[in-house]
């Protein structure tokens, strides 16, 4: 059995939803993740209205059901109040419960040095004393903080690895320290398949990092695919070389069984492939792998 492919709207920022809609009823994807900003279709400002609005709208013209709010939500930018980042997350929560979601994507982004490589894990420029420790422990104080909220609502936070956080294992640093603070928290992790290995992590490395926080329900895999490790632009899966079938090998022999969540990133991209054409490519590449790599 093949892997059930999901998608972000983040790969069709400005498509109205009946254009979503056809999207989707067109390529077979019926689970989604909303991207959330400023400038796309479900901000922070969405009243609760419009949120059950456009889930019902999806539903009812493509059977697509939302399970994850992908936030902006910075858990360790040392730059923003915490505060205000607790309020920030526990209003993404509430914005999945009103959608029907289970998950909450949030950022670790700590501050990183203005120039670095893409195929280099990032530096970071912290307060004067603070560590990589240091600054995954204040990410992780975030998330404990609003896990009364997001128990209460029946929404689990999810760490990406993603920027100052890219590979499994300073993922997993962020983890250590929730696990302490929050014994027994179900807060997991977004995998996303290309970012630990441009930096130069080993998917086993990573999965093993993150195998906690990724099964029974836990997190979520994105899938992507680049040319190589040092250019971000996103091309079609299947024709550039991040290693979708040895990461879904892992993924099946360890106990995932979720989706493989297409981030098509044409908001940041706009000259790539629409996204129809892009989970084509992918429904494609995922039927392609390997007996050992399928589900």
């Amino acid at each position: 059995m093949a892997w059930e492919l999901a998608a972000s709207t983040l790969g069709a920022p400005y498509d109205s939803m009946d254009e979503l809609a056809k999207t989707f009823t067109a390529t077979g994807v019926t689970k989604i993740e909303v991207a959330v900003g400023d400038e796309m279709k479900f901000t922070m400002k969405s009243t609760d209205d419009e949120l059950r609005r456009m889930r019902d709208e999806l539903a009812e013209k493509a059977g697509v059901a939302i399970f994850a709010v992908d936030s902006r939500v910075q858990v360790c930018n040392t730059a923003r109040d915490e505060d205000e980042l607790v309020e920030s997350l526990e209003h993404c929560l509430h914005m999945a419960k009103v959608l029907g979601a289970k998950y909450v994507r949030v950022f670790p982004t700590a501050p990183l040095e203005p120039s670095w490589d893409p195929d280099r894990l990032p530096g970071m420029v912290l307060p004067e004393g603070m560590n990589l420790a240091g600054v995954s422990k204040r990410g992780a104080e975030i998330i404990a903080k609003a896990l009364p909220t997001a128990d209460k609502l029946g929404v689990q936070p999810l760490i990406e690895t993603h920027d100052s956080h890219t590979n499994g294992e300073r993922n997993a640093i962020i983890h250590y320290y929730l696990d302490k603070l929050a014994p027994g928290n179900q807060a997991g992790s977004i995998w996303d398949l290309a970012h630990p290995w441009r930096v130069g992590e080993a998917p086993a490395t990573t999965f093993e990092y993150l195998k906690p926080y990724l099964v029974n329900g836990r997190g979520v895999v994105q899938i992507k695919d680049c040319a190589f490790p040092g250019d971000q632009t996103p091309v079609l899966q299947g024709t550039g070389r991040v290693p979708l079938a040895e990461c879904c090998k892992l993924l099946k022999d360890g106990g995932y069984t979720g989706p493989l969540s297409l981030e098509w990133e044409r908001r940041w991209y706009p000259q790539v492939e629409p996204l129809e054409e892009a989970l084509k490519a992918a429904r494609k590449a995922i039927e392609a792998l390997p007996a050992e790599s399928q589900l």
